[in-house]
């Protein structure tokens, strides 16, 4: 049986789906935020020629002469990555991953995509908030208290750790995610990454699936699978 394979018996069986997903999930569906590619260039070139920036992070927290400047970067920034989206065939092919699962997610995306896709928002906790709440003081109290109440209500159940795009060493998500991945005996941790960024620790490897290559083929590939073996 091959990963795909027993990622996919995992996702069936599951009773719930705690969902982690960082910027490798955003440059999967042709969005990178730390990129100086075509697309930074046609969106965002004049602040580039303007004021030296060459990504769409550093033009977050760049520090701009004024704030006009600052809000006309985080407004077009807004129209171009939010207002404009389209949902993805990747987010299409999550969300059937997904299909009638309860499910929470947890994300660094501040794009809103998982949202503008059909994902529940009181579902989405963005940890490091959205490009709406730029310099804003924002309060994490109510996702808090609801990823704790979803973790009470799976403990000792069948929960699959789907973690999508996250780096071997991010400490946001993938690392309470394997911590709870290893608390949890009945927990399978699945992880979706280029295998230069695919990491499974060996005190989880028993209960682990590692899908490497590029997340849009990987979550095509399951969702297929998966549809096949319901029918």
């Amino acid at each position: 049986m091959n990963n795909i394979e027993k990622a996919c018996r995992a996702l069936i069986g599951a009773d719930a789906l705690l969902i982690g997903a960082s910027n490798g999930l955003s440059i999967a569906e042709g969005y990178h935020l730390f990129a100086n590619n075509d697309m930074f260039q046609q969106q965002f070139g004049d602040f580039q020629r303007q004021y030296g920036i060459k990504s769409v992070l550093e033009g977050c927290f760049f520090d701009y002469p004024d704030e006009d400047a600052r809000k006309s970067f985080v407004n077009r920034l807004i129209q171009y990555w939010i207002k404009d989206y389209h949902p993805s065939q990747v987010m299409k092919d999550l969300l059937g991953v997904v299909d009638d699962k309860d499910y929470f997610i947890l994300t660094t995306n501040a794009d809103t995509h998982l949202e503008l896709s059909g994902f529940e928002p009181t579902r989405v906790f963005e940890i490091e908030g959205t490009f709406f709440q730029l310099g804003r003081q924002i309060s994490f109290e109510d996702k808090t208290l609801r990823l704790r109440n979803f973790l009470a209500r799976y403990h000792n159940r069948r929960l699959v750790l789907l973690e999508l795009g996250v780096g071997r060493n991010n400490r946001l998500i993938k690392q309470p995610l394997m911590q709870w991945a290893a608390s949890e005996p009945l927990a399978t941790y699945i992880t979706l990454n280029f295998a230069s960024e695919l990491y499974i620790p060996q005190t989880i490897a028993s209960k682990s699936i590692g899908l490497e290559g590029d997340i849009a083929n990987t979550l095509r590939q399951l969702r297929e699978r998966l549809l096949s073996l319901k029918s």
